[in-house]
């Protein structure tokens, strides 16, 4: 699956949350005001389970929180921009996040999962890349900006 098929520009925003559990709320909020998803509780609750397993929070910078949904047919990416970061994410580098991205799937759509997490790592590791992303001041710039970024990277 592809970044792109899984993003749209209703779930891109420049988050306001300046801590870990405001930036997951305030994504899933974007999710469910998309009608992505009709279960905005149960998704916190299951994005909570997985953030108390342990932090999503990958290095550099990025948090990839993630859950499986019965009802997801495809999968669905929210992402979100702090400026200033997030410095109680438990990163495993250490590191304030900036960029949320949350990967939604079905529950039977693991491949999916792994696909884009994969794509997301190409575009992300390339710290101009981050930085571009994380100069955005509105989600419309945003917006721009990771189409821009993923299709120069994965094209």
């Amino acid at each position: 699956m592809e970044i792109m098929d899984a993003l749209a520009p209703e779930r891109v925003k420049i988050l306001s949350s300046r801590t870990k559990q405001d930036a997951l709320r305030e994504l899933i909020r974007l999710l469910a005001d998309s009608g992505t998803i009709s279960d905005s509780q149960e998704l916190e609750r299951l994005i909570m389970e997985r953030e108390a397993l342990m932090s999503t929070g990958i290095g550099l910078g990025i948090a990839v929180p993630h859950a499986r949904l019965p009802e997801v047919q495809v999968s669905v990416i929210a992402f979100g921009t702090v400026r200033e970061g997030i410095p109680d994410y438990e990163s495993i580098d250490g590191s304030s996040v900036r960029i949320v991205c949350m990967i939604i799937t079905g529950t039977q759509r693991q491949r999916e999962y792994i696909e884009l997490l994969s794509s997301l790592a190409r575009v992300f590791k390339d710290e101009s890349a981050r930085e571009r992303v994380l100069q955005a001041r509105t989600s419309s710039e945003l917006w721009a900006a990771l189409r821009h970024e993923i299709s120069g990277t994965l094209s």
